[in-house]
């Protein structure tokens, strides 16, 4: 077998099972750039672990079979979870599927720069090609992709990313390559397991994911509507917002709370505006940037610089509720 045919028989495969996921999304909101992106730091990681690898089993004696087992899979999680735990932590993603397949996507870049690596310096057999495609590469992307639903899920909870976060997600990718370094049963047996079990597994996350979208698009536009129209109609005074700023009055400038109130309505606004371009999405329309929330985002941008550090604080228990606001913002600038 040429290098060519090695080269696409062990790349390939784990393409078109990236290339399924993204047809599988309903909404489409992984734009093709962040795609690349993933890719890229999975292939950076890649490269660092290499380095990494060989200096740490310098450093701790273990012959290659142990390390390959044990320590190998802590290194390479962590590397590759760097950029899916950086999404989640800026609010770059606010769905399990999106956090399935940037995570897949960063484990295939490192997937290919590792399978190059082994066709360099030790060239593979067709036979071994192929386990390497359908059996590491896609554990690659999968633990990965595993790290990010389990990230995201856990951060929407303590609402914060820390260590209540990092450690559950981390371990479950590190037990997952472990586990496949492990070869409990024979390779070909691991790699036809995984071709099975694996889309199953997906299927199940991806319908979860539209569960969890369609319910908050229903819930969060009915909430929206509702605060919009009681800032709009006078009656916030009266509400759990009105008193909350009117509490603030004592340690605030009365110009400060109404810039407070401002920029709550801006967020409900946009988070309003936001729902409405995935409903479009989900039917098939191309959404242009508006010019229109470019302007309403610089506004809110500038209204919290004026509130500053300590106004913004004072106002978490308002916007505690509104987590993926920030998604929204980034979905709103670019599609």
């Amino acid at each position: 077998m040429s290098l060519s045919v090695r080269i696409v028989t062990t790349v390939l495969p784990v393409v078109a099972f990236l290339v399924s996921l993204l047809v599988l999304d309903s909404f489409k909101l992984v734009r093709p750039v962040r795609l690349l992106i993933a890719g890229l730091a999975g292939a950076a990681a890649a490269f660092a672990s290499l380095f990494l690898n060989a200096h740490l089993q310098t450093a701790l004696g273990w012959d290659l079979a142990a390390y390959a087992r044990f320590a190998a899979p802590a290194v390479e999680e962590v590397l590759k979870a760097l950029f899916v735990v950086h999404l989640v932590r800026t609010r770059r993603v606010a769905f399990p599927v999106d956090a399935a397949i940037l995570g897949f996507a960063t484990g295939t870049g490192f997937a290919i720069v590792e399978s190059m690596y082994f066709l360099n310096v030790c060239p593979l057999s067709p036979l071994e090609c192929i386990l390497r495609s359908f059996g590491t590469a896609v554990m690659h992307g999968t633990a990965t992709a595993v790290v990010g639903i389990v990230a995201l899920t856990l951060s929407e909870r303590f609402v914060s990313i820390g260590s209540r976060v990092l450690v559950p997600a981390l371990a479950v990718g590190y037990a997952a390559h472990a586990l496949f370094n492990l070869l409990i049963v024979s390779p070909v047996l691991t790699v036809l397991g995984l071709v099975i079990v694996l889309p199953v597994l997906f299927l199940l996350v991806f319908r979860q994911s539209d569960r969890v979208l369609h319910n908050w698009l229903r819930t969060g536009l009915d909430s929206d509507f509702e605060t919009l129209e009681m800032i709009d109609s006078g009656e916030v005074s009266n509400s759990h917002i009105g008193k909350y700023l009117a509490a603030l009055k004592e340690s605030f400038p009365p110009e400060v709370v109404g810039n407070m109130l401002c920029i709550l309505r801006l967020r409900v606004e946009l988070s309003m505006r936001a729902k409405g371009v995935l409903l479009l999405k989900e039917a098939g329309y191309t959404v242009p940037v508006d010019p229109e929330d470019t302007a309403k985002l610089e506004e809110l941008q500038s209204l919290e610089r004026n509130v500053g550090r300590a106004g913004m604080l004072a106002m978490a228990p308002l916007l505690r509720w509104r987590t993926r606001d920030a998604w929204e913002h980034h979905l709103l600038r670019k599609r």
